[in-house]
């Protein structure tokens, strides 16, 4: 072969090697939040809304004489990119967000994506930070009438395409952060058969109207907070009485000598095993020498309580295939853990939560930043506290639970007595830092829990970043999965295309 032959090859093999590499980092870029285009970063469809979300417009007649204002008028949408640089309070995170305003009269309108592909009995939360605005001034001149109600709420449709009309969307509560982004989140909500759920975010300002009246949507998230449940078995044809159609947890399997056997089914993930029987995450690594990032198999047989005779499997090594980790709640990103209390502190650290019975029927959050030296991710012994990150913690409901500026003690911050339900976290990083965990997570808190989110950063990194990614897809909106498939079969193509253009080329020369 000759040496121009051989020089074209290697170069194929080069783009190769190349685009096999960054295939699984873009799988990883979107582990965690299902949807597409969740910053709501440029391009924008017709202007109007950022690509891969839909938009609605809800419009209600104007009575004639216009003294009632329960009316709406078609709303305007479209990037809010602060082009003069006077304002940039109005982007929460990366170049954009979603703005949607009217003049004078009431509105209601908003946005709305679908996704698809989530594993049917999943619990999903839909979370997003927005803002309002309503005065005869323009903005910047004076601060926003509070008394005026934009009703600011996001919402989910569990099982398919919706429109906002739809029944069954479950919506948060409605609030109105004047002049202050604040995260809205719905509470969990089971995905239905289809696998696909539709979210919406809404404003409502029927009964008012002013020179301005806006809203800005901001970071939005689409997380998995629990396993997928099993479904419910049709009922015998024998039986003559109703029966109840929700199907029972697998029930343990006791072994000789007390120990406690699982077989893991369809949906099982280790997170979930540690809730159904009450019992620490840590040990079931440790019984079965799994950790964090273990792949299940259907089938396979995990201990849960170790009896008489009862071996503990060998530890797995560390590193596991990225391409199928197993499912955690929330975004994995953060590095959480729920604690027993009292218990040794473990030797090391966990990225997952792990389950002890209390004697409380409340639960507990603690909040900590700590330097992240290595930027794994991973509060390793010897990382130190970071003072000057901002917690907010809101309840299922987007209702502000607390807020808490980290200091330099080594002790985290405990939030006691909170109601065991669903909770969302964001952070603000600290000052000339650089977050290396997710900057925002929902927490399910369950009866007698305590909770450790840990947050990581690095210091002397020229501050923190945040963008959103874009993805081609049509107005109604789409799933963020489906544009990672999308990405794969075109590097595919790219790679036959190159394969066949360097076999031509060595062809006509040789």
């Amino acid at each position: 072969m000759s040496v121009k032959k051989l020089m074209i090859w290697a170069s194929v093999l080069t783009l190769i090697a190349a685009a096999s590499a960054a295939v699984p980092a873009a799988t990883q870029a979107q582990s965690g939040n299902l949807l597409q285009n969740p910053g709501f970063e440029l391009p924008y469809t017709n202007n109007q809304q950022a690509e891969g979300w839909g938009r609605y417009k809800t419009t209600l007649d104007k009575p004639e004489d216009a003294s009632a204002l329960q009316y709406s008028v078609s709303a305007n949408l479209s990037a809010e990119t602060n082009p003069s640089g006077r304002f940039p309070e109005l982007i929460h995170g990366g170049e954009v967000s979603q703005h949607i305003g009217q003049q004078q009269d009431p509105w209601i309108a908003g946005v709305s994506q679908t996704v698809g592909g989530i594993p049917a009995g999943s619990q999903v939360v839909f979370c997003a930070f927005n803002r309002i605005y309503a005065n005869n001034d323009n903005y910047g001149k004076a601060p926003s009438v509070n008394g005026y109600e934009g009703r600011s709420r996001v919402g989910v449709f569990p099982d398919g395409e919706a429109n906002v009309d739809t029944a069954g969307i479950v919506w948060s509560a409605p609030v109105n952060p004047h002049d202050n982004w604040q995260q809205i989140c719905t509470p969990a909500v089971t995905v239905g058969g289809s696998g696909t759920v539709t979210v919406f975010t809404n404003n409502d300002w029927r009964g008012y109207a002013a020179n301005h009246l806006d809203a800005w949507w901001d970071d939005a998230s689409l997380t998995i907070q629990g396993q997928a449940q099993p479904t419910a078995q049709p009922t015998a044809p024998a039986q003559t009485q109703a029966q109840p159609t929700t199907q029972a947890q697998p029930q343990p399997q006791p072994q000789p000598g007390g120990g406690v056997v699982h077989t893991v089914a369809a949906g099982d993930t280790l997170f979930g095993l540690s809730f159904q029987y009450d019992v620490p995450l840590d040990q079931i690594y440790s019984l079965n020498g799994l950790n964090s990032q273990s792949i299940l198999a259907i089938g396979q047989k995990i201990i849960i309580k170790a009896g008489a005779g009862t071996q503990a499997a060998a530890p797995q090594p560390t590193a596991a295939p990225a391409a199928a980790p197993t499912q955690q709640p929330a975004e994995a990103t953060p590095q959480q853990t729920v604690e027993a209390t009292p218990q040794a502190p473990a030797a090391q650290p966990t990225a997952a939560p792990t389950l002890a019975a209390s004697t409380s029927s409340m639960g507990t959050l603690c909040l900590f930043a700590y330097d992240d030296a290595n930027a794994d991710g991973l509060r390793d012994p010897g990382e130190e506290p970071v003072a000057g990150a901002k917690f907010t913690v809101v309840d299922g409901q987007g209702a502000a639970v607390a807020e808490y500026v980290s200091t330099d003690d080594t002790a985290p911050h405990c939030i006691p007595d909170l109601t065991p339900g669903s909770y969302s976290v964001s952070v603000q990083p600290a000052s000339n830092t650089t977050a290396t965990s997710d900057e925002r997570w929902g927490v399910p808190l369950t009866s007698g829990s305590k909770v450790n989110i840990d947050f990581g950063s690095r210091t002397g990194e020229g501050g923190t970043t945040s963008t959103g990614s874009s993805t081609a897809s049509s107005s109604s909106g789409g799933s963020g999965i489906g544009g990672i498939v999308a990405g794969i079969g075109g590097l595919v193509l790219l790679l036959a295309a190159g394969v066949i253009g360097a076999f031509v080329i060595a062809r006509r020369r040789a």
